[in-house]
């Protein structure tokens, strides 16, 4: 059967014949792993998270357990080794479960590769802290004043054989569990995107502080921070990759296949909304007639579906690749601007189709319709995907351009 499927309940395997045949196997097994903990034990989970506001430490244990938390990391480091086209299957059954569970899981095997791009010292250190110990980096590049873009104002002073930071960063997912952070700075007096560099930092760095940010909407329990530099000292061998190299580590090397995960995640949130409407409809009945017999409401379930199937499609392009070392900031941008409109979309039409009973707090749809909304910011805006997709467009219009000249 085939890996777009991968979000019916039972039976259907993940193939792809570039792949090694045991890879398959094992990311059939995790998968199968996780639709059993879906049915299980994941509602249970979500509840606890919906009441107490935080994830447990027991959940965070269990995801390990599981061994959900290496599934991309390689296999020289004890991790699974999944390409990108083996993990999306898994992800999106994933994202079927509470918000929170998808963000450990995505944080898990998205944000090791800022420190895979480090030396070998320290990928050798951290990369066997997460796969082993299960601890988590954190990544952080937003400002409260200056975005995600080349207009950082986080800076990094050279002086004496070492790198003073100032500044602040804020909506930092998961700072507070973290035991480093990878942080993009600028160095003084550079500008663009060669002026960028990463480090990475233990959290309990002096000069290094954290605050809690309120609680958001959805994603219940996922902690968010503003992290704080004031003259905080970091060594030359903490800087990630080369200095003046931090853009491409953070956006070639980490956003682009993190923007594709979060597509790929609003597909499996999108799907598990479908799936709740169609018992929904199938039950309920208006004026003598069940829901679902309804020409106006099949016309909203078929549109829910293309739209889903159209970004999973989007997302395995993406995936593919990336996995044959393509540069996918193009594919990233346009699966995860298809996918913010697609789970709007799906999400809307769930609610409206559930009535009232829908946006009661605790029904099968109103914590989806909640979560879906991060995905909307994660890895960028809508505006900023299409500012990327432009970019590209105009960019290859311009080499075609020159290369029709030199012809």
């Amino acid at each position: 059967m085939s890996i777009l499927n991968s979000s019916e309940p039972d039976g259907i395997e993940i193939t792809h014949s570039e792949i090694d045949p045991s890879l398959i196997q094992r990311a059939n097994e995790i998968r199968n792993r996780v639709l059993t903990f879906r049915q299980d034990e994941a509602a249970e989970w979500g509840e606890k998270i919906e009441q107490t506001g935080r994830i447990p430490d027991d959940l965070w244990e269990r995801i390990r357990t599981l061994g959900l938390h290496k599934l991309t990391q390689p296999m020289s480091y004890g991790g699974e080794g999944f390409p990108l086209s083996l993990y999306f299957p898994i992800l999106e059954e994933v994202a079927h479960c509470h918000g929170a569970i998808r963000m450990i899981v995505h944080a898990y095997n998205s944000l090791w590769r800022t420190v895979g791009q480090g030396s070998k010292d320290q990928q050798n250190e951290w990369l066997s802290k997460m796969i082993n110990n299960g601890e988590v980096i954190a990544f952080a590049l937003t400002e409260p004043d200056n975005g995600t873009g080349i207009d950082l104002k986080t800076t990094a002073d050279e002086k004496d054989g070492q790198f003073i930071l100032n500044g602040r960063k804020h909506l930092i997912t998961f700072a507070e569990e973290a035991s480093a952070l990878t942080v993009i700075a600028k160095m003084s007096g550079e500008s663009g995107r060669d002026g960028l560099t990463a480090f990475l930092i233990p959290n309990d760095r002096e000069g290094l502080s954290l605050e809690p940010m309120p609680e958001m909407m959805g994603d219940k329990g996922c902690s968010h921070a503003i992290v704080t530099f004031d003259n905080c000292r970091v060594s030359q061998d903490e800087v990630l990759g080369d200095i003046g190299g931090g853009f491409g580590l953070a956006v070639r090397g980490f956003l682009d296949q993190s923007r594709a995960c979060i597509a790929q995640s609003a597909v499996g949130l999108a799907q598990e909304a479908l799936n709740a409407t169609l018992q929904k409809v199938r039950s309920r009945t208006t004026f003598g007639k069940a829901l679902a017999s309804r020409q106006a409401v099949q016309m909203r379930l078929a549109d829910m579906q293309v739209a889903i199937q159209s970004t999973r499609l989007l997302c395995l392009d993406a995936a593919q690749k990336f996995d044959q070392g393509q540069d996918i900031s193009l594919e990233a941008s346009i699966a995860k601007e298809q996918a913010i409109g697609m789970v709007k979309q799906v999400t809307d039409n769930a609610l409206s189709l559930f009535g009232g009973s829908g946006y009661a707090v605790g029904s099968p749809v109103e914590r989806l319709y909640r979560d879906a909304r991060s995905l909307w910011f994660e890895e960028g805006t809508e505006e900023m995907q299409k500012m990327t997709i432009a970019e590209s467009l105009l960019t290859n219009a311009r080499r075609r351009e020159r290369r029709k000249k030199h012809h």
